[in-house]
């Protein structure tokens, strides 16, 4: 047998033992459109619904698959979804530490500039455009725990949402539901790092009232108390000198920063907390971030810009699932048909995770990573390398994942007349 059929069989058989996993307990057309919905972005690289049922390559016409898979992904009972996506968040707490969890929450968007007939099409900021010009699409509130070895993103909470929608409450809402998905996982003791979209004083309340850790780039207008006195952020940096030194390695990028802290109190909850403030990465700007993490020396301060710095692996996160997936291309009409896509799409790549964290010990993530054939020998985010090694190997398919489903066959009785 080659080598590539090995590694081609290997790879089937791991999809679909994973895919047995998520759906233990729904019933067995859940169960095989599950593994349809692993397989088929994994090999076609797309989550295009038509690329997706050419990967399967199934003995049939091209168009009933793919009404096939609409019809699932538009009436998914929501009991078998939550088995589902408990099941998967039983798998993320078997590849996470124990305590002390790092989870990094972030806004992203679905850019849709050129459609006009799906449903409830919002407007949002394109912030992969230069010139953040503002177009047709959705926002998506994403928060992603990393895994104990690797410190791969592993998502924990995905929600695709409009302002236009009909049952829209507010974007506090999903916050709030993206916060207690980390307390499901993590209990209390975690460390939420927020992006400076966050910088909202319900946050900083609920994360101080229920023990949770956090870190906060803040907005350039905040206001916060020193020594009983209102001042901006950004007039208390100007009086402050870097006197910490440290390098921060951004992808192949080495940046010497220095960093400053000090006490202030939020006014809107009288709370105490610190205020670290990272020069070196703008000219412009020294980056402001607000934590209430116990510092004791310039060591405490180090780890909470580390911290924040960590929030780049969920931009990875992002970009691994636009550019390798085309998740910004998906062209189901419907807010639900894309929640249920989407975490269809959010569990393969948990999968992803879960094979990077092994990666010194687990054989065919090896195997994956060399089928990529990419540039760089390490990288800090797995997840385009072996999505792209996955898609590689199973190019190699003569056949679709069918034969491996073990579906049983209807077996027909013939009736018979007495007289």
């Amino acid at each position: 047998m080659n080598n590539y059929t090995i590694n081609t069989y290997e790879t089937k058989r791991e999809i679909i033992n994973f895919s047995k996993k998520i759906s233990t307990g729904v019933n067995k057309s859940t169960s095989k459109f599950v593994m349809d919905m692993q397989y088929g972005p994994a090999k076609s690289g797309s989550c295009l619904i038509s690329d997706i049922s050419r990967s399967l390559d199934e003995d049939i016409k091209l168009s009933y698959t793919i009404e096939r898979l609409c019809d699932n992904l538009a009436n998914m009972y929501e009991d078998e979804k939550d088995i589902m996506w408990n099941n998967y968040l039983s798998e993320v707490k078997k590849n996470i530490p124990c305590e002390d969890n790092v989870v990094l929450f972030d806004d992203s968007d679905i850019n849709k500039e050129y459609s006009r007939k799906l449903e409830d099409l919002d407007r949002v900021l394109d912030a992969s455009s230069q010139d953040k010009k503002i177009v047709n699409g959705y926002h998506v509130c994403e928060a992603t725990v990393l895994t104990k070895n690797e410190s791969q993103p592993v998502s924990i909470y995905s929600k695709i949402y409009s302002c236009k929608s009909n049952n829209f409450k507010s974007k506090n809402t999903y916050t709030l539901e993206s916060i207690q998905a980390a307390e499901k996982i993590c209990g209390a003791n975690f460390t939420g790092v927020f992006d400076r979209g966050y910088d909202d004083n319900k946050i900083f309340t609920y994360m101080t009232k229920n023990n949770h850790r956090f870190v906060v780039r803040l907005d350039e207008a905040r206001t916060l108390l020193f020594k009983g006195k209102k001042k901006s952020v950004e007039e208390v940096s100007k009086t402050r000198k870097g006197k910490i030194l440290y390098k921060a390695l951004f992808g192949n990028e080495e940046y010497s920063l220095t960093l400053s802290y000090t006490k202030a109190t939020l006014p809107c909850n009288k709370q105490e907390y610190t205020l670290v403030i990272v020069y070196g990465l703008s000219e412009e700007h020294p980056m402001k971030l607000l934590t209430n993490i116990e510092i004791k020396d310039k060591e405490d301060v180090i780890k909470v810009a580390r911290l924040y710095f960590s929030r780049w692996r969920i931009e990875e996160h992002f970009r691994g699932k636009k550019q390798e997936y085309d998740f910004e291309n998906m062209r189901v009409r419907t807010l639900k048909s894309m929640n249920n896509l989407n975490m269809m799409l959010t569990i393969h790549l948990g999968h992803l995770a879960f094979l990077a964290d092994k990666i010194n010990k687990n054989l065919l993530t090896i195997k994956i990573i060399y089928a990529s054939k990419s540039l760089k020998s390490k990288s800090i985010v797995w997840l385009s390398q072996i999505a792209r090694g996955i898609k590689n190997i199973l190019a190699l398919a003569h056949n679709g994942i069918k034969e491996l489903q073990h579906i049983k066959k209807s077996e027909f009785i013939q009736l018979e007349l007495r007289l």
